[in-house]
């Protein structure tokens, strides 16, 4: 049986996964963001080696990225998560010195979405978006089964977008871990988004914080159905593993709709893969990619 390797680079932690040709995951990996260049292609060349030692199968590594990504080039363009800023011109195919196994890349949102053609939850769909929750706000969009990538390779990438000039982007202001950062600096303590909402009752920066997430969520949500009109919204990142997300989430979009009259209750499923939607699309990409 094939495997391959699927590596996830976020803005917190590296992850990644062997992977069977059925898509099942043998083993996984987990590393620390590497604090410059060299050190991160030492760390990911050092990944590749200890699995293909664990797993001499391997025949193909796949990478999905946080960041502006140039597949067909492997360059690195637009921002990133603040620990890897030094990602930005690089090239991530420089990792093919260290190895002989083909590399393929991807921006996050993109393997988020291919997983969930291949394996999980956009099986039955044909055009949708899916959206990356996490240390920033990752997007894809697909149209006829099929990644759409735009003329600069950021097409569904919302978070980049400004929702008002004195604003920042919805990156800034619904990324889990900005919401985090922002809930810090009302109360100067640290909390979770669901160690918020569990202070809710009581603690008004919390409930402030939660409101700003789901809503703003929301909006990006409503404004993006305007403007591609998918079937679905598929929602990715380790913050789908926390059970009150959808139901919160639908709530505020039903207000949201009653009470601008819209014609569309947008339909919002969580990846089916939850935080392994990244690696499996990642060596989805490898498969389809090299034909593996």
């Amino acid at each position: 049986m094939k495997l391959y390797l699927g590596i996830d680079v976020g803005g917190t932690s590296i992850k990644a996964g062997v992977v069977a040709e059925d898509a099942q995951i043998l083993a996984r990996f987990r590393l620390p963001v590497p604090p410059d260049f060299p050190a991160f292609l030492e760390a990911l060349s050092g990944l590749i080696s200890r699995a293909r030692a664990q797993y001499p199968e391997i025949c193909g590594v796949g990478i999905s990225s946080c960041g502006g990504i140039d597949p067909s080039s492997g360059v690195v363009f637009a921002k990133l998560a603040p620990s890897l800023l030094y990602l930005i011109g690089q090239n991530y195919y420089d990792l093919r010195r260290y190895t002989d196994l083909p590399v393929a890349l991807e921006k996050d949102g993109n393997c988020a979405a291919l997983g969930e053609i291949w394996c999980g939850a956009a099986r039955d769909l044909t055009n949708f978006v899916t959206l990356v929750l996490g240390s920033g706000l990752g997007g894809a969009y697909c149209a006829g089964g099929r990644v759409f990538s735009g003329a600069h390779f950021l097409a569904g990438d919302i978070g980049y977008a400004y929702p008002a000039p004195e604003g920042g982007s919805y990156g800034q202001q619904i990324a889990p871990v900005e919401v985090e950062k922002r809930y810090f600096a009302r109360s100067g303590e640290r909390r979770t988004l669901p160690e918020m909402y569990e202070r809710r009752a009581e603690d008004a920066a919390a409930a402030q914080c939660l409101h700003e997430f789901f809503f703003g969520l929301a909006n990006v949500i409503l404004t993006m159905q305007y403007v591609a009109d998918p079937q679905a919204f598929l929602l990715g990142g380790g913050i789908t593993a926390w059970e009150p997300l959808l139901p919160e989430l639908q709530s505020a979009l039903s207000q949201l709709v009653a009470e601008r009259d819209g014609p569309i209750l947008p339909n919002v499923r969580l990846c089916a893969h939850r935080n392994d939607a990244n690696v499996l699309g990642a060596v989805y990409n490898c498969k389809t990619t090299f034909g593996l």
